[in-house]
Formats: C-alpha cells, sequence, structure tokens
C-alpha cells in the first residue's frame, strides 16, 4: 500500500534528479574552447647547436616568398608538347662518318686521275713541240702523202721522217756469250712514247731464254714498250755451251722518237 510518505519521496527524488541533470548540463557538459593564441604545446628548435646565456634572441618572421601568377591558358595560344623523344643512333653516326670517308677517297682519286691526265697531256704536247722543231720551221714539210710537216711513224727510228723503220735497238750483257743466227730480236715500236727497258734474262746452256723480267733502270711506265721489250727478250737466241748451269744477263732497249 502506498503512503503519503513514499509518494513524497518518490516527487522529492525527481526533483533532486532533475535539478542534478540541469547543473550537469550548464556546468560539465558545456564546451569551452581554448583561446586561439594557446593552441597547441609551444617547442623551442633552436636554430644553432650549441648557445650560451639567458636572454632569448628575437624571433625573426620568416616572410615566404611570394609565388608567381600562372597566366590564365588562352585556347589560341599553340600548346608546346614534345612527340618524340630525341635519342643517339651511335650506328647510323658511324655510317655517316664511313659514308664521307669513302666520298672524300673517290674524290682524291679523281683529282688525282685528272692530275695525272693532265701531265700526260702537258708531256705529250711537249713531244710533239721537240718533235715540231727537229728539222726547221713547222711551215716547211716533208712526205709522201698530204698536209703540213714531216711524215713518219711512230715505228721508225730514222732521222729524217722515214714513214718505216725496225723498231727499237738494244743491246745485251751475258757474261760474254754471243747471239745466235737470228741476232737480237727488236720489239715493235706501235706507240707514241720513248724511254729505256731493262729486261733481266735467264738463258739455259742451249741458248734459250727462259725467264724474263723487268729490271732495275727501266725509266718507261708504257705497258706497251715494257710488254714488247719482255716479248722480243723472250725470241732471242744465244750461242750454246757445254755447261749444266744457266745463266743470268741483261737486254736493253732504248725506245727513241724520232
Amino acid at each position: 500500500m502506498i503512503t503519503r510518505e513514499k509518494i513524497g519521496g518518490i516527487i522529492g527524488t525527481a526533483i533532486f534528479m532533475i535539478l542534478l541533470f540541469l547543473i550537469l548540463l550548464f556546468s560539465v557538459f558545456t564546451l569551452s574552447f581554448p583561446p586561439e593564441e594557446l593552441e597547441g604545446i609551444p617547442v623551442m628548435f633552436g636554430t644553432t647547436e650549441d648557445a650560451f646565456g639567458i636572454v632569448e634572441p628575437p624571433i625573426t618572421e620568416i616572410t615566404p616568398a611570394p609565388s608567381p601568377e600562372i597566366p590564365p591558358y588562352s585556347p589560341a595560344e599553340p600548346l608546346i608538347t614534345q612527340t618524340t623523344e630525341p635519342t643517339i643512333d651511335v650506328e647510323a653516326q658511324r655510317e655517316e662518318e664511313r659514308r664521307r670517308a669513302q666520298l672524300e677517297a673517290e674524290r682524291r682519286a679523281r683529282e688525282e686521275a685528272e692530275r695525272r691526265r693532265k701531265e700526260e697531256e702537258a708531256r705529250k704536247r711537249e713531244i710533239n713541240r721537240q718533235m715540231s722543231g727537229l728539222f726547221g720551221e713547222s711551215s716547211e714539210s716533208r712526205g709522201n702523202t698530204e698536209g703540213e710537216g714531216t711524215q713518219g711513224v711512230s715505228t721508225g727510228n730514222a732521222t729524217q721522217g722515214s714513214p718505216s723503220g725496225n723498231g727499237g735497238i738494244g743491246s745485251y750483257d751475258l757474261g760474254g756469250r754471243s747471239l745466235g743466227s737470228g741476232g737480237l730480236i727488236q720489239p715493235r715500236y706501235t706507240v707514241n712514247d720513248y724511254g729505256t727497258v731493262v729486261v733481266n734474262i735467264t738463258v739455259d746452256p742451249a741458248g734459250n731464254v727462259i725467264h724474263t723480267e723487268i729490271g732495275r733502270g727501266t725509266n718507261t711506265p708504257s705497258a706497251t714498250l715494257r710488254e714488247e721489250a719482255l716479248r722480243a727478250a723472250r725470241s732471242t737466241k744465244f750461242n750454246a755451251i757445254n755447261s749444266a748451269n744457266n745463266q743470268q744477263g741483261t737486254i736493253t732497249y732504248r725506245f727513241n722518237l724520232n
């Protein structure tokens, strides 16, 4: 049975709880924000590793440098882009160097060939000039055909412009041995050139020339004169001797323009 004392106790307890809740609501549960300048825990890291004294030096405020302003993008301005990455092709560079070296070698070869051609033409002009002055003024003529000048051929060796001749004149040296019945075979003189050709010969006991080669003392670069001298030397016969050994000597051919 509920008595008046119990009802009074319940009401008193309820009022006390309400008051306690109000007190807690406005005192304990009210958030208090600390002042802005006291936020965090200040820590002084200092500016040097070692120092002495009791007076704190003034703090120097560091003002950050202003960042550069970036102009706004304009669609009319072209974009700077890189589509390919430059690389160094070593093999291509080497190939280009080889090509340049080959071109330079070909150019030098052409220049050398041109120089030799000009020297050959100058030499031939000088020969013609000397030949034209051998027999007096160039206005005089000698021959049995037509034209002006002195008629002759490159194979002649006469001093009066003979239209024929017996080729170059030769001499030999074979340690006292004599020539055979055919004598010293003369080379054919079919080119407009001159010079001396020395032929080294090897002769067997029967008198046959079994080996020939161009020897020291040759002063003409003409391949035709050299070949003709070698051919004539191989065709020459010497006297037979009673020996088992081969003999070496020389035949000298002098080709003269007359």
